[in-house]
Formats: structure tokens, sequence, C-alpha cells
């Protein structure tokens, strides 16, 4: 694919998907002031200052941690885009837009809005999933491209 076809592809989806989760934020944030339900998967509305899971709180060290986290992946794009295949723009696209959803949370109310509740787990957000899901792919990704440049397959060409 074209180098700015592939920033162009990992700009749109990134909008989209923070639109998504700003959108859904905004509903959950309007309409579910309690929580709706109590079985293993619930929506319960919670601000969290700090960072994944909780951990470690100080939004300012967060928004810088986030920003550092968000740069050197724009530098990746960057150095990187004549190489990025659609599956791996999708996959930067999904971290890309959870780090800046809720870093748009930071900035605006002081803390991410969490409302998706696993009983016995976490309280998250779309743009969590989002992180965790293109982190995944983009791992898996570059194993199999590992994998068969290691395996020969670029190799065999030489």
């Amino acid at each position: 694919m074209k180098k700015n076809k592939i920033v162009k592809l990992i700009w749109g989806i990134s909008i989209v998907l923070i639109l998504i989760d700003q959108i859904s934020k905004f509903v959950v944030q309007y309409y579910a002031q309690e929580p709706i339900g109590d079985g293993i998967f619930s929506i319960t509305l919670i601000e969290n200052t700090g960072m994944a899971f909780g951990l470690s709180t100080g939004n300012t060290k967060n928004i810088v941690l986030t920003m550092i986290i968000l740069l050197i992946i724009a530098n990746f794009i960057r150095n990187q885009k004549d190489r990025i295949d659609t599956k791996t723009a999708i996959a930067i696209s999904m971290i890309l837009a959870g780090g800046v959803s809720n870093l748009i949370d930071r900035i605006i109310q002081g803390g991410v809005i969490d409302f998706i509740k696993i009983k016995g787990f976490a309280i998250f957000n779309l743009a969590d999933c989002y992180i965790v899901i293109g982190w995944v792919l983009l791992v898996v990704f570059l194993i199999k491209y590992n994998r068969e440049i290691v395996g020969g397959k670029d190799c065999e060409k030489q």
C-alpha cells in the first residue's frame, strides 16, 4: 500500500474509533449515573485518575507518559510507513485511538471515564479495549512477519 494511503488509513480509523469511544463515554455519563446490571458484565461509571486498572494516580504523570508513548508511535509510523501493511495499520490505529481518546479525557475531565465492569476483574472503557487488542494484534503480526523472514521466505528470493 502507498505511504500516503497508509497514513490516511491510520488517521481515518483512529478518528472513527475516538469518536465511538467519546460518544460511548458521553452516553454512559448522561444515562447511567447509577450502575446498570449486576451479573458478570455491568455498566458502572467511574473516573480513573490512575493508569490502567487504577494503578498509579497522578494525572500529570499519566498525561506526560501517554504523550511520550503516542509520540513514539507517531515516529514509528513516520519511519516505517512504507513497510506497514493494512493489518498492521489497523492495529496501530487502535493503539493510537485508545491513547488519544483517554488523553482527551485526562485533559478535559482530569481522569479517564471507565464504565465496562467485569465482575471480579476490572472497570475499563472502549479505548482501553482498543489499546489491548491493538497491541495483541501488533505483536501477532510482528511475530508472523519475523517467522516469514527467518523461515526463509525472504531468503529464498535472494
